[in-house]
């Protein structure tokens, strides 16, 4: 496919990737502000405990699959044939994924009420953690595969759209509850599944035509040859579930680990401020994102001298980017965060510095997990993620019981620091090597 062209595609990616995650930041900002005054620092804990065995159970086996779809479908429009070929991966892919997130929904519905003694949660909170769990999986039935389409097409616009409508729908069903009834766990936990589900149907059905749009039959499929097909890929598959799971204190495992060391009350001060950590980080992800197919290309082609000068200018302008973001982010705590947030919430604006500093330095290597994934050797990012929650599962464990909070910021930005910075430093150096092997 002509360079020009390519090219078009990443730009496309890029706009549409980034103003999607400003107006998702900008709607998890108002969703987080209304759940966390109408809950209070103890219900936002709560809350926020539940769904951390929700999302860490279905992590475990999350063969992310969205960096798959980047990794073989990057030429999906050469010719007839190829696209008939990566038709039948595509529903190889679907299987994986749906059965790869039915499991963790199954243990997390038979271990709801034991789950709940470890958090510490309330008599009947077992009945909150089976909805989410059921929820989650159809929310995000497929989820993967179709962002990960999307993107290669270049329709990223189309990504921005649901996402951005599902956080919409989100914040009217919240305002409703709070009008005409009252905000509740139940009832936020509800709101999540039922938007999560409705726009991921959204989605799909646009993925169905996007991909019919350009000659692909889906009706050829065969299980039999799909072993075939799954085991050419079976190192990058193994290697995103590793990465999953080593991934996972990036997540919320820090959540569960915590939840048995402070009251509910703390954990809500910790959560509101990872999460306020985590929306300025939005505005990193779309370059992630859109790095992923691009730089798959340049690698593919043996163009490293075009490698290089992306990850070059992707390093300056997202280390400004952060920069910028962390300070304007820390300024606006610190002026209305008591009158925003409310009092309950008065340690926020403290711990914010330690975790921001994560942000800052991680920011300029987020092309790390693209370029490893592009050599071929996804297991540099394995590494480097399990590398970052082995390290962050004792900080957590020794820091939290001993500064509370302030332990919990610092043990979280270790990990999310040591994970970017040993994989960008690893694939910089396989990258270094395949150069000189091409001269």
């Amino acid at each position: 496919m002509p360079e020009t062209v390519q090219s078009g595609t990443f730009r496309r990616n890029v706009k549409w990737q980034f103003v999607g995650s400003a107006s998702q930041a900008l709607l998890s900002g108002l969703l987080l502000l209304l759940m966390g005054r109408e809950l209070g620092a103890r219900g936002f804990g709560v809350f926020s405990i539940v769904m951390g065995f929700v999302y860490v159970a279905n992590l475990l086996l999350e063969p992310r699959i969205q960096d798959v779809a980047a990794k073989l479908f990057w030429d999906l429009n050469r010719d007839d044939a190829t696209r008939s070929h990566h038709s039948q991966c595509f529903i190889d892919l679907f299987v994986i994924e749906a059965l790869g997130k039915l499991l963790p929904c199954i243990a997390l519905v038979l271990l709801a009420p034991l789950l709940a003694d470890v958090g510490n949660l309330y008599s009947g909170a077992n009945l909150l953690i089976m909805i989410a769990a059921i929820g989650t999986y159809l929310s995000k039935l497929g989820y993967g595969l179709s962002v990960g389409l999307l993107r290669v097409l270049g329709r990223s616009d189309l990504y921005a759209y649901c996402a951005t409508s599902e956080l919409v729908l989100r914040l009217l069903l919240t305002l409703a509850l709070i009008w005409f009834a009252e905000l509740t766990i139940l009832g936020c936990v509800v709101v999540l599944c039922i938007s999560g589900i409705v726009s991921n149907t959204v989605q799909w059905l646009l993925v169905v035509k996007q991909f019919e749009g350009i000659g692909a039959s889906l009706r050829e499929w065969k299980p039999a040859a799909a072993i075939g097909r799954l085991r050419e890929n079976r190192r990058l598959l193994l290697s995103n579930l590793g990465l999953s799971a080593s991934d996972l204190m990036n997540k919320d495992l820090d959540i569960t680990l915590i939840a048995p060391l402070m009251s509910p009350d703390q954990v809500g001060m910790y959560k509101m401020a990872k999460n306020i950590t985590l929306l300025s980080w939005r505005a990193i992800d779309p370059f992630y994102l859109a790095l992923m197919p691009e730089v798959n290309r340049l690698v593919a082609m043996s163009n490293f001298a075009g490698v290089k000068r992306l990850l070059t200018k992707s390093s300056i302008g997202l280390l400004g980017l952060a920069v910028g973001l962390s300070l304007v982010t820390y300024v606006l705590l610190v002026l209305f965060g008591d009158v925003v947030l409310g009092v309950a919430y008065s340690k926020v604006p403290k711990l914010m510095p330690w975790m921001l500093v994560g942000i800052v330095a991680s920011a300029p290597l987020v092309w790390g997990h693209p370029l490893a994934v592009a050599l071929n050797r996804a297991d540099i990012a394995f590494t480097g993620s399990l590398l970052g929650s082995v390290i962050g599962f004792f900080a957590f464990l020794l820091l939290t019981p001993a500064y509370g909070t302030y332990g919990a910021g610092v043990a979280w930005t270790l990990t999310f620091l040591l994970n970017f910075t040993f994989t960008a430093v690893v694939s910089l150096r396989l990258l270094q090597r395949h150069v000189l092997v091409g001269q």
